[in-house]
């Protein structure tokens, strides 16, 4: 017959631990997409959620159009180079709009009219 396994605790540990005497670990309390779209509302969703990848697609949309454009209408190297400029313009306003909207500080970020 199997014999059954003791754990033993040393309860005198725990209860330091319990008692503030261990060391405690700080939890940052952020709301992901996913936790905004199963509690949130359909208004926070739409401007924290929807609203934020519907930007990216656009910018990347931006990013590719706007120099396949320029070197359609500008044969040669100056084109690809007017193309490449474009895309070093795009990108960082972009990236610094969404930051400037959807960041720890913007106006639809975590902290934002919600």
């Amino acid at each position: 017959m199997a014999s059954k396994r003791r754990l033993l605790v040393d309860t005198s540990k725990q209860q330091g631990e319990l008692q503030g005497g261990g060391a405690e670990e700080e939890v940052e309390d952020r709301r992901t997409d996913r936790d905004i779209m199963i509690e949130g509302t359909w208004r926070e969703w739409f401007l924290l959620v929807f609203l934020k990848y519907c930007y990216v697609v656009a910018l990347l949309f931006i990013a590719c159009m706007v120099p396949l454009e320029i070197v359609r209408v500008i044969d040669g190297s100056i084109g690809i180079a007017l193309a490449f400029v474009a895309i070093l313009i795009i990108v960082p306003l972009g990236a610094v709009a969404y930051l400037r909207l959807w960041g720890n500080e913007g106006r639809l970020g975590r902290s934002g009219p919600v």
